[in-house]
């Protein structure tokens, strides 16, 4: 199977018109030098083909009579529409009864806004830098070791002990430590090859190079926005570096649901340590920036438990901290490119090929024999790789590994079945100091007061790192106006997550291309416990000393403070900020977390892979990431990945 190629087929001259017209609504006051548009074009067809249709759809839809005559009172398509009611036209649909109209307004805010305030211009900077108070990383010199990168230049066949597929917190690990055992790896990563001197810490080049589908990965009603890396190293390289181990209470948990007891068992917590040693994990630097502050603050006055977070860091260089997260130029953040895939290959007969995605597995006789791939080079040309292997393990991701056994004809009830996200929101206060939610450690304060509310399922609270563009993305969007005022303040901004455990999960599966499709709405639970930790963080924002609390819904839903502000109104405002829904678009929903959708279980009517990893009905095939977990994690999960894959790969017949 070849991918159908993304955005073969141009946008009309109307459609472009229209995509335009949309931009000059959502921000007439455009930037000189920022064209948009453009932009935008070539980001949708970067989509799976379905995507990309249904997009050009939504801007045919708004350009016609029916729609204007709906949300803006005239019987005329965007493009002849005056810039005021072209605004009051989105303003309409992102408050609209129909669903549909929301999403449409999601899809085209998001990407607007962010885009609005992350390119930049022929001289390197976006014109409202300068107004917001934003600087851009000041690119220290690179020492970040560099791994060596097989080049595909033609078709090839290649032969290993172990394929890996995905080289994140799950390839990377599964790599170190079966090259530790002397056989050989090839490595097979879909993103590109850059490492160290390659990142330029810029939001947009980062967004668009280091992440799935750049950044653009959504459910299908576009109320998730999905966050995952897609580069050599993984969701290692950009995440925020909070490394928490899997709470007991979850270990037992699954160990009980899956009936896998190697969840519960020693050699889990001795692969818990080796991988928080090999990846320098400790409070040591996890040192509080004026964002992170607000939420220890508020904790400290309310009372809450909160504390450090240890963070995978060694020798962070302050003049680049909150960067990271477009790539850590310097080699601090232990993400694998620099211990565990490094290891592979100083000790070990390792090969890595970025620009390289798995179509299929082989199998054969209930066996697996390899990978079919598809291998871009340089200049973008297509070349076929085959990689013959008697053992492959999936390190994709929650999303791919399971589109990869879907594509590979792998028929399990369970196969992406029951995803998780960990459905999170924000609230955004504004303060009187400088917060500058871009510069510092990304994360280093946890408040987990919430995190079992009696059932062991519940809320935590995190500081976001805030740079313009994802700050643009998030605000709500009221009016042009109003959204361009709050990005002006947002160097006093500060951004409290709630990040919720979900119990009832999504699936992924396969549009016709091939390419994964995500469907995920959360239940009742997962909507009372986002709304209860909207509340939560109100409350803490407030108690920080917020001069402004904003939440994320699509109506505007503010605080301001005053001389006059009593406990009353306070509680008033956080009991109606609970009761407003924050899913079906009515609020944007982010998740940096995919799993369980290869979850392991006691056989194929409560897994997808055996407690060794090992998917059932194939011998030799094994999957190494969130999506092995029985249930979704509680935390930030990159340490149980890298555990999980830690046994996985030790674990391994043969």
């Amino acid at each position: 199977m070849t991918f159908p190629a993304a955005g073969d087929t141009p946008f009309t001259a109307r459609e472009r018109a229209t995509l335009a017209a949309a931009c000059d609504g959502l921000r007439p006051d455009a930037a000189a030098g920022i064209d948009v548009p453009p932009v935008m074009e070539e980001a949708y067809r970067s989509l799976p083909p379905e995507l990309v249709a249904e997009v050009r759809l939504l801007l045919r839809l708004l350009d016609s009579r029916a729609a204007g005559f709906l949300f803006a009172g005239a019987p005329r398509g965007i493009t002849a529409l005056s810039t005021l009611e072209r605004e009051q036209m989105l303003q309409r649909m992102s408050v609209s009864a129909l669903p549909q109209a929301r999403a449409g307004f999601q899809m085209l805010k998001r990407l607007a806004a962010f885009l609005s305030y992350s390119l930049t211009n022929e001289r390197g900077i976006n014109p409202s830098w300068v107004e917001i108070g934003y600087s851009p990383s000041p690119l220290p010199p690179s020492r970040a070791p560099r791994l060596n990168i097989t080049a595909i230049n033609r078709p090839t066949t290649l032969d290993c002990d172990v394929c890996i597929i995905g080289s994140g917190a799950g390839g990377g690990v599964a790599a170190g430590t079966i090259a530790a055992s002397g056989k050989s790896v090839i490595v097979l990563e879909a993103g590109p090859p850059d490492q160290g001197e390659d990142f330029q810490q810029r939001e947009y080049e980062g967004m668009r190079r280091l992440y799935l589908d750049r950044a653009l990965t959504a459910s299908r009603d576009a109320s998730i926005s999905i966050l995952g890396g897609a580069c050599i190293g993984g969701g290692t390289v950009v995440n925020w570096q909070t490394s928490l181990r899997t709470p007991d209470a979850v270990r037992a948990e699954w160990a009980d649901q899956s009936g896998c007891d190697a969840l519960a068992s020693a050699p889990f917590d001795d692969a818990l340590d080796a991988v928080c040693a090999r990846s320098s994990v400790s409070t040591d630097e996890s040192v509080v920036n004026g964002n992170n502050a607000t939420l220890e603050r508020g904790c400290r006055v309310l009372g809450y438990s909160s504390s450090a977070i240890p963070r995978n860091s060694r020798g962070c260089d302050a003049t680049q901290c909150g960067y990271c997260v477009f790539g850590c130029r310097i080699g601090s953040k232990q993400s694998t490119a620099v211990t565990y895939l490094r290891d592979a290959q100083q000790h070990g007969d390792t090969r890595i090929i970025a620009q390289c995605k798995a179509e299929r597995i082989l199998q054969a006789g209930g066996r697996v024999t390899g990978v079919e791939a598809i291998a871009f080079d340089a200049d973008g040309d297509a070349h076929a790789v085959e990689v013959r292997a008697a053992r492959v393990v999936v390190a994709a991701g929650g999303i791919e590994s399971p589109a990869l056994l879907l594509r590979s004809g792998i028929s399990l009830p369970l196969l992406g079945r029951n995803l998780l996200l960990h459905p999170t929101t924000a609230v955004v206060a504004r303060y009187a100091e400088r917060t500058e939610p871009w510069i510092g450690a990304p994360q280093t304060i946890l408040c987990d007061q919430f995190g079992d509310t009696g059932d062991g399922y519940g809320f935590r609270l995190e500081t976001a790192p805030g740079h313009p563009g994802l700050l643009a993305l998030t605000l709500p969007w009221t009016s042009a106006a109003a959204h361009r005022d709050y990005i002006r303040q947002c160097a006093h901004m500060s951004a409290i997550i709630v990040l919720s455990r979900d119990r009832e999960g999504g699936r992924v599966s396969l549009f016709g291309s091939g390419r994964a499709s995500i469907h995920y709405k959360p239940g009742a639970r997962e909507r009372i416990l986002v709304q209860r930790g909207i509340a939560a963080a109100v409350r803490v924002h407030l108690a920080a000393g917020a001069e402004e609390v904003m939440t994320l819904h699509s109506r505007g839903l503010t605080f301001a403070r005053t001389p006059r502000t009593t406990a009353g109104d306070i509680d008033r405002f956080c009991e109606r900020a609970a009761g407003e829904p924050t899913h079906g678009n009515w609020s944007p929903l982010f998740s940096a977390h995919q799993m369980s959708t290869c979850r392991m279980g006691r056989d194929q009517r409560t897994g997808v892979c055996d407690s060794r990893g090992e998917v059932f009905g194939v011998r030799g095939l094994y999957v190494a990431d969130a999506s092995l977990f029985p249930a979704s994690s509680g935390v930030n999960p990159m340490i149980t990945v890298m555990a999980l894959a830690r046994m996985v790969a030790a674990g391994m017949e043969g």
